[in-house]
């Protein structure tokens, strides 16, 4: 299969900004009748008709049944996007697995897996997501676009002759053209993002950030990430940056991270800490999800590091809400139950760094840490590729 089948060509190429624009719209708020969309999206209603007319004889649109317009009491049909009609294909590669999904056009998730990386190269790594993909889709209909995720500078470490050249230290990759490769096995566009930046994308467009132009998410885990959007538009980070965020200093007389820095947000927040920590304290190994498990139990050592840590994310949501002035915080990651077990020292912590004034920042703790939302993520930023028309 190449590139070009079941690909944005035809229409979909010559869009103009105002069409992208209302199936944007549908697709995040939902059906809309004309009157609604035009105001919102200040067109006139001619416009607008002319513009939503020949996506809805390609089947991108559709028109639902006769109701009254809340705009002007008239019937009318409401347009909507023909959601089950297209389906995506994300990705999310850690260290050890990969984790692969196929949504519709809104990102609800209709088919799943999740494998280990039987060959780390990054050729076999395409061959696996294609074959993946084929699995997935099930002799159905081919997506139109991919998107793959994982931890790393997945914008463009160094870009030779216009090609982004992806690191990733998790996978040992250095310098891999990494878009094109993918395209080429999986015979779709493809867009390639850092993880924890698809993520957000998800967020703003179908989770808790959904309507919002500013907010902010922090992820904990194996590392700390970080992203935030304002005015609506992600805001560009390196990894460099990403590195100085997870490192930066909430107690100067703190635990220790692996790289020497002290009461950093890595040495509190990182499972690595978390898991080292209670360790010590109980005297054996432990995992993670022990760990969590014994802290709700009421177990000392654990329930005295995870308020610890907790407490450090509440620092570390202050200090993001005084200097981005973002009022939502979205918290996420596979180490997020940390957040939940001890919420009570996340919110002191959080109401003494703002001064005491409570709920000054709207906290929000993502309920599920499945890595097919991260997946999910590499959905929407192709869907975001395909209704916006750029990477």
């Amino acid at each position: 299969m190449g590139v070009g089948t079941g690909s944005w060509s035809g229409m979909w190429d010559d869009l103009p900004d105002a069409a992208r624009s209302i199936v944007k719209e549908l697709i995040i708020h939902g059906p809309a009748s004309r009157t609604a969309l035009a105001r919102t999206l200040r067109l006139s209603t001619g416009s607008l008709t002319r513009l939503t007319k020949p996506m809805i004889d390609a089947g991108l649109l559709v028109e639902g049944e006769v109701v009254h317009d809340p705009v002007n009491g008239r019937p009318t049909r409401p347009l909507d996007v023909a959601a089950g009609e297209h389906r995506f294909f994300g990705v999310k590669l850690t260290a050890d697995h990969v984790h692969a999904v196929v949504t519709d056009l809104r990102a609800e998730i209709v088919a799943a897996r999740d494998e280990p990386i039987s060959d780390h190269t990054p050729e076999a790594v395409c061959r696996q997501a294609r074959r993946l993909l084929d699995e997935l889709s099930g002799g159905g209909r081919p997506p139109v676009g991919a998107g793959v995720t994982l931890a790393g500078d997945a914008r463009a470490a160094v870009q030779l002759g216009g090609e982004r050249l992806v690191d990733s230290a998790f996978l040992g990759w250095r310098q891999v053209p990494l878009k094109p490769l993918l395209e080429q096995a999986l015979g779709v566009p493809c867009a390639v993002k850092n993880d924890v930046a698809a993520l957000a994308h998800q967020h703003h467009w179908f989770g808790a950030a959904r309507g919002l132009r500013d907010f902010a998410l922090v992820s904990i885990g194996a590392g700390i990430g970080y992203a935030l959007v304002v005015h609506d538009h992600l805001v560009t980070a390196t990894e460099a940056d990403l590195g100085m965020f997870a490192h930066l200093v909430l107690n100067g007389g703190g635990p220790m991270c692996r790289e020497g820095h002290r009461g950093c947000a890595a040495a509190y927040l990182s499972s690595e800490s978390v898991v080292t920590a209670a360790g010590q304290g109980l005297r054996r190994p432990v995992t993670y999800e022990e760990v969590m498990r014994l802290a709700a139990g009421g177990d000392k050592v654990c329930l005295s590091v995870v308020g610890e840590a907790a407490a450090a994310l509440g620092r570390l949501i202050a200090h993001i809400a005084t200097f981005s002035m973002v009022k939502r915080v979205i918290v996420a990651g596979e180490g997020v139950e940390l957040a939940r077990v001890a919420k009570d020292d996340l919110d002191r912590a959080l109401s003494a760094d703002r001064r005491g004034v409570a709920n000054s920042a709207d906290v929000i703790i993502e309920a599920d840490d499945d890595f097919r939302e991260w997946a999910r993520g590499g959905a929407v930023v192709a869907i975001q590729s395909f209704v916006t028309g750029s990477d």
